[in-house]
């Protein structure tokens, strides 16, 4: 049983990165009295959907066998979206050591999640781009503008 333990894959919750730095985080206890999030109604399918999507194709198994950009990779492959590029967190999202962006969809100037590998590389959680990573975002629509470009 500890061997299956160890192979299991560890999802966290889709959540905006600003509720992951105030410490709404799947590590954290959430009071009672929180509100549940509820995602916006939109023409097309919620962002939060697609990161779920997203959430459930990744496995930290295959973070820690291949690596996290591989790992990463491989999931946005398998719900039809693109890994665009992964750096270093540091300075933009507390408690992680990566984020990863990828490309949801192309259709109506893009659609981007991120993925934030913890800072012990034990768990794994999407996110929306907020006021300190909205710079990725900007930067990731440039580099899918390029690629459609050659």
């Amino acid at each position: 049983m500890a061997a299956d333990a160890q192979t299991m894959p560890v999802y966290g919750p889709t959540r905006p990165i600003d509720m992951i730095s105030a410490g709404h985080t799947p590590l954290a206890p959430r009071a009672a009295t929180e509100p549940v999030q509820t995602p916006q109604i939109r023409d097309q399918v919620p962002l939060s959907l697609d990161l779920v999507e997203l959430d459930l194709a990744l496995d930290l198994s295959d973070i820690a066998d291949r690596g996290f950009a591989d790992a990463v990779a491989d999931a946005a492959k398998v719900i039809g979206g693109e890994f665009l590029f992964d750096l270093p967190a540091s300075g933009l999202v507390d408690e992680a050591q990566r984020i990863a962006v990828v490309c949801l969809s192309r259709d109506n100037g893009g659609r981007f999640g991120l993925v934030l590998l913890s800072a012990g590389g034990d768990r794994v959680e999407t996110a929306e781009a907020d006021e300190a990573t909205a710079g990725l975002v900007q930067f990731a629509r440039a580099f899918v503008a390029v690629l459609e470009k050659l």
